[in-house]
């Protein structure tokens, strides 16, 4: 085919097309029926929104810049007066003096430093509501002694619920249900000093404690309870009357002293010292140096998002309860008290996270005797190992 052919062909096609242009000649050639509100400043075409503008429109193209308006909070009020004032004076929470990770036994708690610490272990303020404890403890089989009848394990579960509230002008008052169990095997020697397999404390401890005045806190605690095996009609053996009455003084914001006595109505009636120092040196560590429980904290910051802390806690430890001798129905003859003792050292770990904290310890209790009324029953358990695990929440 020629050249002259093709040309002839092509103005043919070119006059037969018609003479509107396709939609995208339309577009480029066009404007936009529609305006965008912030991009166009003149509003032709057809409007997005009837709504009035909330600013006035540019300038020459010039967005008018508004400067923020700031107002002086202690500036004088219109008609007299002045503002409220953003900082007021400190607030200042009542003190807790009870640790709430020690658990319950009646025996009473360690006590927090009150107000004006600082760190990991500044002010604590009393938690108001409900708070369970929830321990459990295990002592493998040891020999016995002084005479030999055989093993003593024991295995115990203490559970305590707390409900605190504030009791008139500057008194917080606490009432803590507590029920404790005590699973026994052995010694199985001697029937005269067999012991039940299994033995029961109900506790109500009851606490009054003032706020914190120049430095001074008082608490007063009363705990009645019944422990027993249930094997027999409960006695007056199965009644503990426990009682206690601390001081703590502040006397700087890393040093507090305690000043207390406590009774504890045992086989032996026993009124012993509530006292110590409590030393926060850093804000890291906190000493509570007492008897008859003393703990040495530190903290170990946040490992995996967890605050997290190492202790070191030793104890003189003492409990009692009423049990039956012999097959039942038993006579008063064929029941007894018996009574626990021990020092107890444990190290352990305590973590908080969010509603609950748990702790894992473990040491070694030694000094171990069982005492009975019956005279020319007791003998002396050997040191062993025990684990201990607990919740808060």
């Amino acid at each position: 085919m020629s050249t002259s052919v093709l040309l002839a062909l092509a103005a043919s096609l070119t006059t037969a097309a018609p003479d509107t242009q396709n939609p995208f000649e339309q577009a480029l050639v066009q404007p936009s029926g529609y305006v965008f509100r912030g991009q166009s400043p003149v509003a032709s075409g057809q409007v997005a929104a009837s709504a009035p503008l909330t600013v006035p429109p540019p300038q020459d193209g010039n967005t008018t810049y508004y400067p923020p308006t700031f107002t002086d909070p202690n500036a004088p009020l219109v008609g007299g007066g002045t503002a409220v004032q953003p900082f007021g004076a400190p607030y200042s929470p009542s003190p807790i003096t009870q640790d709430p990770w020690l658990g319950g036994g009646g025996g009473g708690g360690a006590p927090v430093a009150p107000t004006y610490g600082y760190g990991v272990f500044g002010p604590q303020p009393q938690r108001m509501g409900w708070e369970t404890r929830v321990d459990v403890g295990w002592i493998p089989g040891a020999d016995t002694s002084s005479p030999a009848v055989g093993e003593l394990e024991v295995f115990e579960v203490d559970v305590e619920s707390e409900y605190t509230t504030s009791s008139g002008p500057g008194w917080i008052f606490s009432t803590s249900p507590q029920f404790n169990y005590r699973g026994l095997q052995g010694p199985q020697g001697d029937p005269t000093r067999d012991l039940p397999g299994s033995v029961f404390r109900f506790g109500l401890d009851l606490a009054l404690q003032t706020s914190s005045q120049m430095g001074w806190t008082f608490e007063f605690g009363f705990t009645p309870a019944i422990a027993t095996d249930f094997k027999k009609s409960l006695g007056s053996d199965s009644i503990q009357l426990d009682g206690r009455a601390v001081a703590y003084w502040r006397v700087a914001p890393q040093f507090m002293w305690v000043l207390g006595v406590t009774y504890w109505d045992r086989v032996d009636d026993l009124v012993l010292p509530y006292a110590g120092i409590v030393m926060t040196p850093n804000d890291r560590v906190e000493l509570r140096l007492l008897f008859p429980k003393s703990r040495a904290t530190f903290f170990m910051g946040t490992p995996n998002g967890v605050p997290t802390w190492f202790y070191v806690e030793g104890e003189y430890h003492v409990e009692s309860y009423e049990i039956g001798f012999g097959p039942i129905p038993m006579s008063t003859a064929d029941t007894s008290k018996v009574q626990f003792r021990d020092w107890r050292v444990v190290g352990g770990l305590r973590w908080e996270a969010g509603w609950v904290t748990t702790f894992l310890e473990g040491g070694y209790v030694f000094d171990r005797d069982v005492e009975y009324t019956h005279p020319g029953t007791s003998y002396d358990v050997d040191g062993q190992f025990i684990g201990r695990v607990g919740f808060r929440y």
